[in-house]
């Protein structure tokens, strides 16, 4: 199980933004000015605060386009950098430092900064970050709603046993770099984000899906509502296994989950970049920011 960060909300809109200050202060000159943490805020506390969490490998620059929408419709908008992403060199190896704890903990206080900037807080992330929104609503009752998007909860398309045991020993063998496409390799896009990942920082990543999961079976999500968007073509994980934790939450607590599939996507993972392969944002954007919008008061 992954180490809970302790729980600290921002008790005024003041206080949130002098850490939403100290957070910024993280981005020093080895970061690449799009991937800066950013905040946009409307002057003042909001009926809703949305948190944008970006994926492995990318960093803030991913929400460059959906987070000026959700802005746009009266939301404050804080998009944290996670740790060790976003460095101007695209090859760096710092990816490899990152371990889940120090996931939960950033993303935790963008959540803890968030509740001041909003009377009420919703989580959206991708991927690994999808992961991150789910361990939030196990455990946060702060969370109106949280929305993982295509969470990668199990690997591919293996069943989430034989994932995790797949994590569970990359732990224990030395640490490799692997391409993300192994024919475009440094022009895979986005052109900012990571080509490669380190199997320890994925798997490190994957410890937070596996603790989801494991508590799922027992425990109730402290959240009011959690949707799990998918992309019924998604390559890069099992959406069985996202489902089957919608399931086991509603048998827990009846309605505290639901399910949106895009079945009108193409082939494609990442959904929410506009400059990677074939997001069609024009389809994904508007529904994401309706499940926000629809978020139980």
């Amino acid at each position: 199980m992954v180490e809970r960060p302790p729980v600290r909300p921002a008790a005024s809109y003041d206080e949130a933004l002098a850490r939403v200050q100290r957070f910024k202060m993280l981005d020093d000159a080895s970061i690449l000015p799009r991937a800066y943490t950013y905040l946009l805020d409307h002057g003042h506390r909001t009926p809703f605060a949305v948190v944008l969490l970006h994926g492995l490998t990318n960093h803030p620059g991913q929400y460059v386009e959906f987070a000026p929408l959700v802005h746009a419709a009266g939301h404050n908008v804080f998009v944290p950098r996670l740790p060790e992403q976003g460095d101007r060199n695209r090859m760096t190896t710092r990816l490899s430092k990152l371990t889940a704890e120090a996931l939960v903990g950033s993303a935790g206080e963008a959540l803890d900064i968030a509740c001041g900037l909003g009377e009420r807080v919703v989580m959206l992330g991708i991927s690994t970050s999808g992961a991150l929104c789910a361990y939030f609503a196990q455990y946060r009752s702060e969370v109106a709603r949280a929305i993982p998007v295509n969470a990668a909860i199990a690997l591919l398309k293996f069943p989430y046993a034989m994932s995790a045991w797949i994590g569970n020993a990359l732990l224990k063998l030395p640490n490799i770099f692997v391409w993300w496409d192994p024919q475009h390799r440094g022009a895979q896009l986005p052109s900012t984000g990571y080509p490669r990942f380190p199997t320890h920082g994925l798997m490190q990543a994957m410890r937070v899906a596996e603790d989801v999961f494991a508590r799922s079976r027992t425990q109730a999500p402290a959240a009011q509502s959690t949707v799990f968007v998918t992309n019924k073509l998604d390559p890069a994980v099992n959406n069985v296994v996202a489902d089957a934790v919608a399931a086991s939450w509603n048998r827990l607590r009846a309605g505290s989950a639901q399910t949106f599939e895009f079945t009108d996507l193409p082939v494609n993972h990442d959904i929410i970049d506009p400059e990677n392969a074939c997001p069609r944002t024009d389809i994904v954007y508007p529904k994401l920011l309706e499940l926000i919008e629809t978020t139980p008061r």
